[in-house]
């Protein structure tokens, strides 16, 4: 009980003692003030203005002035430094009972701040206190000679609570606004590095901002990016847009061409050094950011993104101790640095899980439409310069595992890719991949000699390749070329932008346009953007083709040339190949010798520009639905005289020339030039069993034809025809064939041989006339011996004379009325 009372009496007594000591400091407060403001001023260099001034016993003894506004400097401007609701000053209790005060800690209540950042990066709050460091600086020598005297104001801590702060940077042209502000700063001192402790909303409705770290010193005219800082900054969420519009200058801190939209998170970010070289350590989620990259890196808000750092960030270069990307369902573990500047290089290691290929396509436009799916792995070191011309080495492996995609120059899908691709410095192997293009199965491997430019030999194999798969095909036609045991290999090449290639391919046998072959074989070269072939060889239609070709890709229109030959074609498979509907009356084995060039894309365009020469054979053909023989006579038959010169005797002695519906030949052999449109025919032979026909004349490429020819008939089947019709042999030539001239004008197929009635006209004429004057010489000059072949030898049209033999003239007349002249 007695202690109780005792307990209670010294509380009483140490109240009362504080009320008293509370009641002694206001006063002496209230008859201090201006002193204690005036002290302030010269100690702080700017001008101070409160209101109400009363002692606080919570947290610690203390003053608290309300209503306190502090100016700025008036370098920077005539506003207000900092304006409280109130400042809170408690003194260490101590120092203050020996007279001497030492401020603890400085509470700003309400307070709004106005920072300020001139042209020349120096700060309006670097003068505070300025003054009194000069004269700390003058008395350093002195200190040994007295004992030291501590400024008037030594704080150790700094508390805002809900303040706002307006931070107008003038060299960055910056101008942000911090709000709901709950700063914590211990032992500030800006020659000194002191503590942060900030909570705020920047630049936002809420506060996402919470900063813990040690800054400074803070000299006077020290640049903002050579503040030595060091801490964790978390900020969530941290919006783009609203950080762009207060910070302008911060896209120049960001790569060319990169922009940021949406939110970020940043979570436990550690940070130390400076803005000019800053080490980093600590995660950020961008699901809900947006970041471009030009053309080449678009991510959208909504795909994953998390980047867990452990860096070092220069303007020079970028340095990644352990970095880890997640993007969408990627999973990049990145080590090394980056150099960057007006010489970037890399030094890089990266390695990547076993990730799938869809959904890329909204993240990297370049895939764009290629629909790709699948699975790719990485793991590889970069090292060497980047740009204007230089690329880095590469090495280590590309995995692709069931890839499927769609390419603009494939009609369909490729699919089941697969392949491994091991980079070694500017080289690359692809030792064996396969995949599926349609119905058609490849395998490839490849050895690249050198990345940029590029160069690389390859080797290509299928067992059965569809070109319907590799290319689009106009009709049911195209869609069963097959190439099978397919093999090619060569080597391809980039050098000054321009691409060459030189190569070898073959296959063993397959299908083109219908057409069966075997033992197909060819050289391919491309140079300066003009491909050549050589020694195009294979065997079909029964027979074979060698040959060989140019085409020149950067002529306008392009130009080409070609050189063949061909051994036994069966002409009826080649004309069905064509769709000659004149070819289609051909049969027969085809030897051809044929060279020929021209202009243009399409055949429309290349008709008018072939030209060249040729010779060609068919042995053993036929001219289908056309017996040639038995046209060329029906015509004559109509003739007066010769209405009955194939007699029904010989019709049926012959009866492969009569009464056959087609033509068969042994032989048929032409030479021809092209130029304008059509082939000009020198020389044109075809021999049958018992005729013979020659020509010359010409044929277009849309099977017009104007031929000038002689049917001449053997000497056997000459004097049976003889023998029915004695007129005949006026037509006879001096080896006692029977000779017809025709000729064969209009469009193939329906065209039709018409004989040369005017010069069957003439000689009938000239042996007529020939036979009166033998008459009449025997009837008065007796008979004389002639020989056969002046009975068969047709004689030259006489020549006029201004007085004939009454006989002859006589003669002649008769001749004249009875054809008609």
């Amino acid at each position: 009980m007695r202690k109780g009372i005792i307990a209670g009496v010294i509380v009483l007594a140490l109240g009362a003692a504080v009320l008293l000591l509370v009641v002694n400091l206001n006063a002496l407060i209230r008859r201090n003030k201006d002193y204690l403001i005036d002290q302030a001023e010269q100690a702080l260099g700017r001008k101070l203005a409160v209101g109400e001034v009363r002692v606080s016993l919570w947290p610690g003894l203390g003053v608290r002035f309300h209503d306190f506004v502090m100016s700025d400097d008036p370098a920077f401007s005539a506003k207000e430094f900092i304006r409280a609701s109130d400042l809170q000053v408690n003194a260490r209790l101590l120092p203050l009972l020996r007279g001497r005060l030492q401020i603890k800690r400085l509470i700003l209540h309400n307070p709004k701040i106005e920072i300020i950042r001139d042209e020349k990066g120096a700060f309006n709050f670097s003068s505070i206190a300025a003054e009194e460091e000069e004269k700390k600086a003058r008395g350093e020598k002195k200190k040994r000679e007295r004992a030291p005297t501590p400024p008037a104001f030594l704080v150790s801590l700094v508390d805002i609570e809900g303040g706002e702060i307006h931070y107008l940077d003038r060299k960055e042209r910056a101008d942000v606004a911090i709000s709901d502000i709950q700063l914590k700063v211990k032992d500030l001192d800006f020659n000194q590095p002191f503590s942060v402790e900030l909570a705020a909303a920047v630049p936002s409705g809420k506060r996402n901002l919470n900063v813990r770290a040690r800054v400074g010193p803070l000299a006077s005219g020290t640049s903002f990016d050579q503040v030595p800082i060091e801490g964790r900054i978390t900020f969530d969420p941290l919006e783009f847009g609203k950080l762009k519009a207060a910070m302008p200058r911060i896209g120049s801190y960001l790569p060319a061409g990169l922009v940021l939209s949406g939110t970020l998170q940043v979570k436990d970010l550690d940070l130390k050094g400076t803005l000019n070289n800053l080490a980093l350590n600590g995660t950020l989620e961008g699901k809900e950011a947006g970041i471009s990259y030009g053309s080449l890196f678009q991510k959208p808000s909504g795909v994953a993104l998390t980047l867990s750092l452990d860096s070092q960030v220069t303007k020079k270069a970028l340095s990644f101790k352990k970095t880890n990307l997640k993007l969408h369902n990627l999973d990049l573990r990145l080590k090394g640095d980056t150099q960057l500047g007006s010489a970037p290089a890399l030094n890089l290691s990266i390695e990547t899980n076993r990730f799938g290929l869809e959904g890329w396509e909204k993240i990297l436009p370049a895939l764009s439409g290629y629909q790709f799916s699948g699975n790719l792995e990485t793991r590889a070191t970069i090292r060497g310069a980047v740009g204007k011309g230089a690329a880095p080495k590469i090495n280590g492996t590309v995995s692709l595992e069931n890839v499927s995609g769609k390419l603009a120059q494939l009609p369909k899908p490729f699919r089941e890719l697969n392949a491994k691709v091991s980079f070694t410095g500017e080289q690359a192997q692809i030792p064996d991949a396969s995949l599926r293009v349609g119905e058609s199965q490849v395998r490839l491997s490849a050895q690249v000699q050198r990345l940029t430019p590029l160069a690389l030999s390859y080797r290509l194999s299928s067992p059965e390749l569809r070109l319907s798969d590799l290319q689009a095909t106009e009709g049911k036609s195209d869609k069963g070329d097959l190439l099978k045991n397919l093999s090619s290999d060569g080597a391809l090449k980039m050098q000054n932008g321009s691409l060459s290639y030189q190569g070898k391919v073959s296959s063993t046998e397959g299908s083109l346009n219908r057409i069966n072959y075997k033992d197909l074989a060819a050289g391919i070269s491309l140079e300066n953007k003009i491909l050549n072939f050589k020694n195009l060889v294979v065997k079909a239609l029964n027979g074979s083709l060698q040959a060989d070709g140019q085409y020149e890709f950067a002529a306008a229109p392009p130009r080409f040339s070609l050189s063949s030959k061909t051994r036994g074609l069966d002409l009826r498979e080649l004309s069905r190949i064509l769709q000659a509907e004149g070819g289609k009356q051909f049969q027969g084995r085809l030897n051809s010798d044929l060279k020929v060039s021209g202009r243009g894309k399409t055949w429309e365009e290349m008709k008018p520009t072939l030209t060249g020469t040729g010779v060609a054979e068919v042995l053993q053909g036929t001219l289908l639905d056309f017996n040639i023989a038995e046209s060329v006579l029906g015509g004559v038959t109509g003739f007066p005289g010769l209405t009955s010169l194939v007699s029904p005797q010989i019709r049926k002695k012959y009866p492969a020339i009569f009464t056959a519906k087609n033509t068969e030949f042994k032989e048929l052999k032409t030479q021809f030039t092209l130029g304008e449109g059509k082939a000009n025919v020198k020389e044109l032979t075809l021999t049958a069993a018992d005729f013979a026909v020659r020509g010359t004349g010409w044929v277009d490429f849309n099977q017009r034809v104007d031929l000038q020819s002689v049917l001449s008939f053997s000497n056997r089947l000459s004097a049976d025809i003889a023998g029915s019709a004695k007129e005949v042999r006026y037509l006879f030539n001096d080896k006692g064939n029977l000779e017809i001239p025709f000729s064969l004008k209009g469009t193939l197929p329906g065209a039709r041989p018409k004989p040369d009635m005017s010069f069957i006209g003439r000689q009938l004429q000239r042996g007529f006339l020939r036979k009166g004057t033998e008459e009449l010489q025997k009837r008065f000059l007796g008979p004389k011996e002639r020989s056969r072949k002046e009975e068969t030898e047709p004689t030259p049209e006489p020549k006029r004379r201004d007085r004939r033999p009454p006989t002859e003239e006589l003669i002649r007349k008769g001749l004249e009325g009875l054809f008609g002249r």
